[in-house]
């Protein structure tokens, strides 16, 4: 994708940027494509040396936040978004087998959709849905169980921008 050369991925073996780097510098980017004051990119370490944490909040609370999780030392992600919507990435993405460039490609797809309002979420009565619809291909993930605690029904997210320059 375009933002490859400027995140420091040249290769498929090896990455000079450790790899939260390489998405705090994708979601910059990402939120520097968007009209000011859209959005903004946060940034922290996990207490306790569980990893680090590189996220993007809307200033419209009707759209959804998005951001990745990264384990020190440790090749793959978690990518959520909205309430708790969690993929394990590359086990739960389109290639298990994806190396650094693969992953980053991967998450910059699911957070274009989620800029451009392209997910939902569906809350049961036991159980919470996550979607986002990227090129076809649907990422779902269903957490169970869920306290039976309203409001019920499908929650569709709102675009960043109503003319969103990020596609």
């Amino acid at each position: 994708m375009a933002c490859f050369r400027q995140l420091g991925i040249e290769s498929t073996s090896h990455s000079r940027k450790p790899m939260i780097e390489q998405f705090k510098s994708l979601f910059e980017t990402l939120v520097a494509e968007l009209p000011t004051g859209t959005a903004r990119v946060n940034f922290y370490r996990v207490p306790r040396g569980d990893g680090s944490v590189v996220e993007v909040l809307p200033s419209n609370e009707k759209s959804a936040s998005f951001g990745v999780h990264v384990d020190d030392g440790v090749e793959y992600v978690d990518f959520s978004f909205g309430r708790i919507g969690t993929w394990e990435l590359p086990q739960e993405g389109r290639n298990h087998q994806a190396g650094a460039q693969q992953l980053v490609q991967e998450v910059e797809q699911m957070a274009r959709a989620v800029i451009a309002g392209r997910c939902d979420e569906t809350r049961g009565p036991f159980s919470l849905t996550s979607r986002v619809y990227v090129e076809g291909h649907t990422y779902k993930v269903v957490d169970l169980p869920m306290l039976p605690i309203p409001p019920f029904g499908t929650r569709h997210y709102a675009p960043y921008a109503s003319t969103s320059t990020v596609t």
